[in-house]
């Protein structure tokens, strides 16, 4: 718990303390390396790095979360070391591909361009080795992400492909979108974890949630599908759950100010219609017309209203202590 509140609202001076901290005990300080990833500098990186690496390996009782930090921090000297990790097992496959999102990579264009053929087409695979596919400065690789998960990838295997794809900046905004939608991703998929990456991806895309609640009331419009309309729906639902628990995804890209908790809730919550032919504006009443009032669903939409105004109090209290 003070962790995460030093992760959202701390600062260099926090990291700093809590280097040594995390260092005494890595696998009992855990927790503390998304703070170290968020608020440290390239000199905290080096540190770290020469702390917890020996021979080219993480000493034992190392989180893999270190990976992601060093690469988070724009340490470029960890390249190599990180490079070295993207076959490992998932943990540590996962924070040295998300570590190394957020490097330069120019010596590995053509080594990550073969990582990505070796795999390309297969239905499991190094899950986030997609993440880098933007390394290569090669566009073609955007519809090739797309048609990897659309006709071969397993969806217990897709997180990766689902932000690379939102890697590719403005031009994959159309391509992203359709896949959110597309229940052959499942993309907001919370058993096998898609659902973070989706989220990061609209995120990094800066499709807010007004935006794609927009969308999906149209696709309702227009959709007779009532499974198509039930995973649309569950689809929006899961993201608006992430971004009332706030989740910090660790990509940098994502981490543009998203909508205000109160605007949020006002769209979602306190909606009039434009006109009188669609009164179903407001999340609540659309959920309980799709699924009915005593689905779970519709039960967590309604804890979500109330967390969501929670929320924007909380927010505007902050406000108000920060103008102080």
């Amino acid at each position: 718990m003070a962790a995460e509140a030093v992760l959202r609202h701390g600062g260099s001076a926090d990291a700093e303390a809590l280097l040594p901290l995390f260092l005494s005990a890595p696998a009992a300080h855990e927790a503390l390396v998304p703070v170290l990833a968020r608020h440290g500098d390239r000199r905290l990186a080096a540190r770290l790095l020469e702390a917890t690496v020996d021979g080219g390996r993480l000493r034992e009782g190392v989180p893999s979360g270190v990976l992601h930090a060093v690469g988070r921090l724009g340490y470029a000297p960890a390249t190599p070391l990180l490079w070295e990790h993207v076959d490992g097992l998932y943990d540590v496959a996962k924070d040295a591909c998300l570590g190394l999102l957020h490097l330069p990579c120019d010596d590995l264009r053509d080594a990550i361009a073969e990582a990505l053929e070796k795999h390309e087409g297969a239905a499991l695979f190094p899950e986030f080795l997609p993440v880098l596919a933007p390394k290569t400065k090669d566009p073609a690789w955007l519809d090739r992400l797309v048609a990897w998960g659309e006709n071969h990838a397993s969806v217990d295997c897709n997180g990766g492909l689902i932000l690379g794809v939102s890697l590719h900046g403005d031009r994959a905004r159309t391509a992203f979108t359709r896949l959110l939608w597309d229940d052959r991703w499942e993309a907001c998929g919370s058993g096998t974890g898609s659902a973070l990456w989706t989220y990061a991806g609209t995120r990094v895309l800066g499709l807010g949630l007004p935006e794609l609640y927009a969308d999906l009331r149209a696709r309702l419009r227009t959709c007779a599908d009532p499974d198509v309309l039930r995973g649309a729906l569950r689809s929006f639902i899961t993201l608006l759950r992430l971004r009332c628990a706030n989740v910090w995804t660790g990509v940098e890209a994502a981490e543009a100010h998203p909508e205000s908790y109160d605007t949020l809730y006002s769209v979602l919550f306190a909606a009039t219609p434009a006109d009188n032919s669609d009164t179903l504006t407001e999340l609540d009443d659309l959920t309980d017309h799709i699924f009915g009032s005593d689905d779970p669903l519709s039960a967590e939409v309604r804890h979500l209203e109330t967390a969501l105004r929670t929320a924007a109090a909380h927010e505007w209290a902050l406000r108000a202590v920060i103008s102080r």
